[in-house]
């Protein structure tokens, strides 16, 4: 039984669990990234919003690439997908990078986990337009009733 067989049988394809799971890897690459540039950055609310949007920017393409072929499928065409999930990315960034600066004057403990809440709370934003407005997607059992 190959990866995605295993995946699929505990996560459908499209599924917000799936997104998450497969997700896990570019965040934690992301938040990576933005302790690297904490780390080597003065302590600034904008420093703080450069190094979040950075990484999230990097991270952004990745991810495309990670969750068309593990979360969503490739139904949809590769130039559809790139050029609309850019806007998603790009909403998300800015959105996220706000929302980060608001909170830019908490102790650095608690900053981390306010990080990890607002990649979680963008994620969600971010499954839900990929999944209804880049990718389109349907289920299987959805495509099987129309056919």
């Amino acid at each position: 039984m190959g990866v995605d067989a295993r995946l699929g049988s505990l996560f459908p394809r499209g599924s917000v669990q799936r997104f998450g799971l497969i997700g896990s890897f570019n965040s934690l690459i992301f938040f990576i990234l933005w302790e690297i540039f904490r780390f080597v950055m003065d302590d600034t609310k904008l420093n703080l919003q450069i190094g979040w949007g950075v990484a999230w920017g990097l991270t952004g393409l990745m991810a495309h690439f990670i969750h068309r072929h593990f979360t969503f499928d490739p139904r949809k065409g590769l130039r559809w997908t790139v050029g609309s999930s850019t806007l998603v990315y790009i909403i998300s960034l800015v959105g996220s990078t706000v929302t980060i600066g608001w909170f830019a004057s908490q102790p650095q403990s608690i900053l981390r986990w306010i990080g990890l809440l607002n990649i979680g709370v963008w994620g969600i934003i971010v499954w839900a337009l990929l999944r209804v407005i880049v990718f389109q997607f349907k289920s299987e059992s959805t495509l099987d009733q129309t056919a």
